[in-house]
Order: structure tokens, then C-alpha cells, then sequence
């Protein structure tokens, strides 16, 4: 019953009145059309095709109004209705074509193993009818090459279709979960940068606090702002980061046009949270400060972030320095520093792995390693014509 009422689901996606609508129009020319051509078969014969003959392909044309409702029922009737016809020595016509596109119907939208049962089903249903009723209208092709022409071959363009529909659909849902885990893999990494710096910086001005808590009270309350400010910031990027993880198809309910909370004008903000205690931090922009596409700006904020959260963590430094450099073509980030130099290992941290898979992502370079003075030192090129399409022109 699970799988009736998957197939049944499949089959009105749309809403059933909207489908039977559809097939009701082509039920109805293709039933007209049939109809003439039945006329005129029977004409040229010297027969008349009555009432019956009429009402027969009515009927086959009826039912392709439930072809994709019901397709074995809409290939039953229409196969009934036609193998009748032939019963009463109705000449062939058009009337074959109604039951041909319930052939299709059943092909392109029943599982495999039941459409070939259905359609071979017909094809052994009509050979005796066709027999006993005076062969085909091509006598030297036989009766079975007919019931290929017009029920196998329909049905095998059906299947062929059914089949494309499902790569298709294989391949949306493989988009879609690769879309998914790369969603995932960037929630991350912000999850990661945020609550590094953010707990690097709040570990550092608490140590300060408490340093100076008894000689200094006021240079250890400034400590503490800075900590509740950090924190506050912290939890407002976590939210921004986090949002999409709280909709079904992944996006924020955030206004479109809503700025990212992480962009270049609040690089000042992340200099003066470290900036305090034994550390110094100044910040250099060159250029003509603009705003720049937001997948530029939002990784060159984090790559300043990720920065600082290292040198606060690991460089052992007195000074350092961020500088931003405003190009025409691109934007050029440095942060140096005079602390202990690069670390004994590979370099290959989280950290500076996901620096330059920032970088990466909007076709920028990414390096790290000893200054020339020195110390250690991040550089990354951000490009920005690729990552906006167009060079920004200012704001």
C-alpha cells in the first residue's frame, strides 16, 4: 500500500484537477481527430461508420482523459474500445492512435516490470482480434509487426522517457545534496573562525583583567567591555552563520538585500579588540576604501580574523600588522608580525587551510609564512572582478 500511494502521489504531483484538465484537451482533439479519420476510412471501404463505430472511439479517446491518473486503466479502455471496433469489421484508422498514446502513457509512468507486463498483456489481447477480424491493412507485414508498430514502439519511447526522468532526477538530487554538504562546510568554517577569534580575544582581555584587577580597576573594567563586546559580536555572527540551518531549503529569513554581518568596515573593530595588553595591532589601508563584492569582503574579514586569532594564540608577538591594500583589480591583505616565526610543523593548520579556501573561492591567491623582518606573515590577493563580476566603484 506504501508504494501505491508513493506511485498515486507521483502521478498528481501537479493536483489532479490540473492533470485531468490537460489530458481531458488532448483526449478531446486527438478523439475528434480519430473520429475523422475514422469516417473516412469507412468511406472509402463503401461503409458507413454508425453510431456504434463512433461511440467506440469516444470511448477509446475517453480514456486518455485518466492516461496519467490511471494508465493502465486509460490503456485497458482505450484497448477495449479499439479491439471492439475491429470486432464489428470497422476498417482500421486512426482510432489505433488513441490506444498507442496510452502505450506511451503506461511506459513513461508505471514502474518498468508492470508496464512491460501490461503492454505485452495487449499486444497478446489483440493478435487473436485482429486474426479473426481479416489481418491488418498491410497484409504482407502480418498482423504481430502491427501490434509492434503501434503498441511496442509507443510503449518503448515511454520507458526510454521514464528512464531520462529518472537520471535527470538522480542528478538533481545528487546537486542538491552536494549543495548541501557544501553549505555544511562553510557553516563550519564560519562556526570556526567566529568562535576561534572570538574566544582567543575573550581569553586574552580576561587575562588582562585579572592582571590588572587590584593596581588598575579601570584599565581592567575596559578589559571587561571588551570581552562583553567581543562576546556580543560573537553571538551575532554565530546567529548570522547559523540561520540557514533553521529554513527546510537552507536559506536565511533574513531580508535579501541585508548586508552580511561579517564585511571590511568592521576590520577596525577586530584591530581594537586585540589591541590591548602586551599585544599592539596597527591597521594600514592603502587605496581608495570601497565597498567591494560581498564574497570578497566577507573573506577578507575572515582571513584578517583567522589571522589575529593566530597571532594572539600562537606568535608570541609584541606588534603586527594589518594592512589593506585597495587596487583597481583586486584587494591585497597582509598581516604580519615579529612573534616567534612559523610554527615547527607543516603549516598545515585548519586555520590557514581555511584562509586560503577562502581565498580559492573567489579565485584569489593565498600565502603564509616567514616575514621578511621576521615574525610570520599572511598574504592573500582577492580579486575583484571575478567574485563581482564587475570592478566596484565605490560607496
Amino acid at each position: 500500500m506504501d508504494r501505491l500511494a508513493a506511485w498515486w502521489a507521483a502521478r498528481t504531483r501537479g493536483g489532479v484537477r490540473a492533470v485531468l484538465a490537460v489530458d481531458g484537451s488532448l483526449a478531446l482533439v486527438l478523439g475528434a481527430l480519430a473520429a475523422l479519420g475514422a469516417w473516412d476510412a469507412a468511406g472509402d471501404r463503401g461503409m458507413r461508420l454508425g453510431v456504434a463505430g463512433v461511440a467506440l472511439v469516444g470511448v477509446a479517446a475517453a480514456g486518455l482523459v485518466v492516461r496519467r491518473v490511471w494508465p493502465l486503466a486509460a490503456l485497458g479502455l482505450s484497448l477495449a474500445a479499439t479491439l471492439a471496433y475491429l470486432a464489428l469489421g470497422y476498417p482500421y484508422s486512426p482510432i489505433l492512435q488513441l490506444a498507442s498514446v496510452a502505450a506511451y502513457t503506461v511506459g513513461a509512468w508505471c514502474p518498468k516490470r508492470v508496464s512491460l507486463t501490461a503492454v505485452a498483456a495487449a499486444v497478446a489481447v489483440y493478435l487473436p482480434v485482429a486474426w479473426s477480424s481479416g489481418g491488418t491493412p498491410w497484409p504482407a507485414f502480418g498482423v504481430g509487426p502491427l501490434a509492434v508498430v503501434w503498441l511496442v514502439v509507443p510503449w518503448s519511447v515511454g520507458t526510454a522517457v521514464r528512464a531520462y526522468r529518472r537520471v535527470r532526477a538522480r542528478a538533481a538530487d545528487a546537486e542538491r545534496r552536494e549543495h548541501v554538504y557544501q553549505e555544511r562546510l562553510r557553516i563550519a568554517q564560519e562556526v570556526h573562525d567566529v568562535v576561534g577569534h572570538s574566544l582567543a580575544v575573550i581569553n586574552m582581555q580576561a587575562g588582562v583583567a585579572l592582571h590588572v584587577l587590584e593596581r588598575r580597576p579601570q584599565r581592567a573594567a575596559q578589559a571587561l567591555r571588551a570581552v562583553r563586546q567581543t562576546s556580543a559580536q560573537a553571538l551575532e555572527e554565530l546567529r548570522a552563520a547559523l540561520a540557514p540551518l533553521a529554513e527546510p531549503d537552507g536559506r536565511s529569513r533574513a531580508e535579501p538585500d541585508r548586508r552580511p554581518v561579517a564585511d571590511l568596515a568592521r576590520v577596525p573593530e577586530l584591530v581594537e579588540a586585540v589591541n590591548q595588553g602586551r599585544l599592539r595591532v596597527t591597521l594600514v589601508v592603502e587605496g581608495h576604501r570601497r565597498v567591494l563584492p560581498a564574497a570578497v569582503e566577507l573573506a577578507g574579514y575572515r582571513i584578517v580574523q583567522e589571522s589575529l586569532t593566530n597571532v594572539v594564540r600562537h606568535a608570541e608577538a609584541d606588534r603586527a600588522t594589518v594592512r589593506l591594500a585597495y587596487g583597481d583589480d583586486a584587494l591585497r591583505v597582509t598581516v604580519s608580525d615579529d612573534g616567534r616565526g612559523p610554527a615547527t610543523g607543516d603549516g598545515a593548520g585548519r586555520g590557514l587551510v581555511g584562509m586560503r579556501e577562502r581565498a580559492a573561492a573567489v579565485g584569489g591567491t593565498f600565502a603564509a609564512g616567514a616575514g621578511a623582518d621576521g615574525g610570520f606573515e599572511v598574504r592573500a590577493v582577492l580579486p575583484v572582478t571575478r567574485a563581482g563580476g564587475a570592478p566596484s566603484t565605490g560607496g
